[in-house]
């Protein structure tokens, strides 16, 4: 077990991996604690979060996430610029306005399904897979605050994550699993392919 500000440091004192910035994947399964981990690491002072589902495309766009986030985050920060992208808005179901967000920490984390996609690996100081049990991750996501519009997309959506969790090697591919306990404590090991 360790405790968030010691997962805190150790991502802070990594090298930096897109121009200056050290980017962190933190993917795994709907409900398994992603958001809540990154969360936790927000409230670092020199780590800032987004959230990949800023970069899908709707319920359908989760294959073409990664692929917006090397464009709107990725290569703006090698450049030295701020990342620019347009969001999705789940409540119209459309794409919505253009966004930028500057960026002053030195590490970004890039939470959700497909942070850890190998078109943003190769990009990625560490790539994090959040693990939990089926059955813990259903409970959480019925007792999240948007299940009513994420409730009839659920099907769908476990089906194309699961299969883009297979396509991308993962968990298999990422350099650490963490189960986030309900006290915030931490179990990380290396990934299995480590």
């Amino acid at each position: 077990m360790t405790s968030i500000s010691i997962f805190t440091s150790t991502l802070t004192s990594l090298p930096a991996s897109v121009g200056s910035t050290v980017l962190v994947g933190i993917d795994g399964f709907s409900g398994a604690g992603k958001t809540a981990l990154a969360e936790d690491l927000a409230a670092h002072d020199d780590i800032t979060v987004f959230s990949i589902e800023e970069f899908y495309l709707g319920w359908a766009g989760l294959a073409e996430g990664p692929g917006r986030v090397v464009a709107g985050l990725v290569q703006p920060l090698r450049r030295g610029e701020q990342p620019r992208w347009r969001a999705w808005d789940w409540e119209r179901g459309a794409e919505g306005p253009g966004r930028e967000r500057p960026v002053s920490t030195r590490v970004v984390v890039l939470e959700g399904c497909g942070a850890g996609a190998r078109v943003l690996r190769g990009h990625e100081a560490l790539t994090v897979w959040v693990d939990a049990d089926p059955q813990e991750r259903e409970g959480r996501l019925r007792r999240r605050e948007d299940w009513p519009l994420y409730a009839p997309h659920r099907d769908a959506w476990r089906h194309t994550e699961h299969a883009l969790a297979e396509r991308e090697g993962l968990p298999g591919a990422a350099d650490l699993v963490v189960r986030r306990h309900a006290d915030g404590s931490l179990e990380s090991s290396p990934s299995p392919r480590r």
